[in-house]
C-alpha cells in the first residue's frame, strides 16, 4: 500500500498526519508512506524527524490584512497556485499512490486536488469544530470527510460524505510510561503542569500562563513545561522583566516548542 500525506502550517495539521502515518505502519509495516508539506514550513523538520518520508513544494497562503506588502506576497501566492499543481501533479505521478490524505493547510490544497482529478482515492480531516479553508473547498469532491467535531459538518459543502472519527493520537503518546516518563524529564514529586498554546503560540494562553507561573515562582511548589509558540518569543524576556530568572528554577521548563510530547 502506498499512502500520501498533506498538511501543514501548524502543528495541529501536522500531527494528525503523523499519528495515522504511524498507526498505518504498525499494522501494515510495509506499507509506503510520503508526505507532502510546504518548502520552510515546520513539517520540513517534524516529518522527517518522526521517520517519514518527506517532499515539499513551493506554496504560501493568502495574507488577509490590507498594505502593500501583503498585496506583493498574494501575488506570489498567485503564481504558487499555479507552479504548485505542477509539482504535486508531478510527485503524485512518479509515487502513484493507492490514497491520499489531507489533514489541513494550505499546502494540502494543491495536493489533494490534483489527486482527486487523477482519480486518486482522497480523504480529508478536519481537527477544528469550524473547519479551515481549504478543507471546506475540499470537502465537496472529498471521498470522505473525517470531523473531530461534529458541528463542523455545517460548513463543510452540502452532501459531503462526512465521518465523526475525532482526531487521531500518536501511540507513543497512549502507551507512555508515566514512572519513566518523569524519570527522563527529571521530575520530583511535586505536581507538574504542562501547559502550551498550540505551535504558533496562543498570545492569551501565553499571557495567562504568564500570570501563573510569576505567582506560583514565589514558592516553587509546581512544576511547569509550558511552550509558548513560534509568536510568543516575547515571553522569556518577559518573566525577566517580572524579576524571574529561569536559572534559579529549575522546576520550570520554557521552550518554544514541545518535540517529545509523549514522554
Amino acid at each position: 500500500m502506498k499512502i500520501i500525506f498533506a498538511g501543514g502550517g501548524t502543528a495541529g495539521h501536522i500531527n494528525p498526519a503523523l499519528a495515522i502515518a504511524g498507526y498505518v505502519k504498525e499494522q501494515e509495516p510495509d506499507a509506503q508512506i510520503l508526505y507532502i508539506g510546504a518548502k520552510g514550513g515546520m513539517e520540513e523538520r517534524l516529518v522527517p524527524q518522526a521517520g517519514f518520508d518527506f517532499q515539499s513544494i513551493t506554496i504560501s497562503g493568502f495574507q488577509r490584512k490590507p498594505s502593500f506588502e501583503n498585496l506583493k506576497k498574494n501575488l506570489r501566492t498567485v503564481a504558487h497556485l499555479f507552479t504548485s499543481t505542477v509539482e504535486s501533479k508531478k510527485i503524485l505521478q512518479k509515487f502513484k499512490p493507492d490514497i491520499c490524505v489531507g489533514t489541513g493547510g494550505y499546502v494540502s490544497g494543491p495536493v489533494i486536488r490534483e489527486a482527486m482529478k487523477l482519480h486518486i482515492p482522497s480523504v480529508i480531516h478536519e481537527q477544528n469544530a469550524f473547519p479551515g479553508v481549504t478543507n471546506k473547498a475540499l470537502s465537496k469532491d472529498a471521498d470522505r470527510v473525517l470531523l473531530a467535531n461534529a458541528d463542523a459538518e455545517k460548513y463543510m459543502a452540502k452532501h459531503s460524505r462526512c465521518i465523526l472519527t475525532g482526531n487521531p493520537v500518536r501511540m507513543a503518546v497512549i502507551r507512555a510510561d508515566r514512572i519513566a516518563s518523569r524519570r527522563k524529564l527529571g521530575l520530583d514529586s511535586r505536581p507538574l503542569i504542562l501547559s502550551f498554546g498550540g505551535s504558533l503560540g496562543a498570545r492569551r494562553i501565553n499571557e495567562a500562563v504568564l500570570d501563573l507561573i510569576t505567582d506560583t515562582a514565589k514558592t516553587d511548589r509546581f512544576q511547569h513545561i509550558h511552550a509558548y509558540g513560534k509568536y510568543g518569543d516575547w515571553f522569556p524576556e518577559k518573566l525577566k522583566e517580572r524579576g524571574i530568572n529561569l536559572a534559579d528554577h529549575p522546576n520550570f521548563d520554557i521552550r518554544p516548542y514541545i518535540d517529545d510530547m509523549p514522554d
